[in-house]
């Protein structure tokens, strides 16, 4: 019956079984977590992007200054 349940974590620590390594639990043991940014690339300015031409540093030198 403890099998079945989703919520619960699933076995004992040692010898007496394989730790919490079942469902949700289990899942976060191994897990690493990180940030992840999601952007809108509809407005996109290509200034900031390499080659830095004459034209391109003098707008970015107005913009900035």
């Amino acid at each position: 019956m403890h099998f079945m349940e989703q919520n619960l974590p699933f076995g004992g620590v040692g010898d007496s079984g394989m730790g919490n390594y079942h469902g949700k639990a289990g899942f976060e043991t191994f897990s690493h977590y990180k940030s992840i940014l999601q952007k809108s690339f509809l407005i996109e300015l290509n200034l900031k992007y390499s080659p830095y031409t004459s034209s391109k540093l003098k707008w970015l030198k107005r913009l900035i200054g």
